[in-house]
């Protein structure tokens, strides 16, 4: 996975608010990064999993996600998961997340 020069900070700074706030569990690149088939046009798919989520909560993401990609000039793009609905529930059988569980990089 190679990230650009503005990217990689995107995502520690996207990553150490989400440690320090919202109980991540896992953040990992998949889609054409992962795939080292991205463009200049592309964006940067992102898996986040935390250890609970609410709409409110995704609603402030997005927000803090919207922030970062201004400030940083880049587009992240996320999909997000509770623990409970991949443990519990049937997220961990849909397509998009075994994709992500094969490709996706740890971040």
């Amino acid at each position: 996975m190679l990230l650009k020069e503005n990217e990689k900070p995107a995502l520690t700074e996207l990553k150490k608010v989400l440690q320090a706030n919202y109980g991540l569990i896992d953040l990992k690149v998949f889609g054409s990064k992962a795939r080292g088939e991205d463009t200049a046009e592309s964006d940067i798919d992102v898996m986040i999993e935390l250890s609970k989520l609410s709409p409110h909560i995704e609603a402030e993401i997005d927000n803090i996600v919207f922030r970062i990609n201004l400030k940083y000039d880049c587009f992240i793009s996320t999909v997000i998961f509770g623990e409970e609905e991949l443990t519990k529930g049937p997220m961990d059988e849909s397509p998009l997340y075994k994709a992500i569980e094969r490709e996706g990089i740890q971040f």
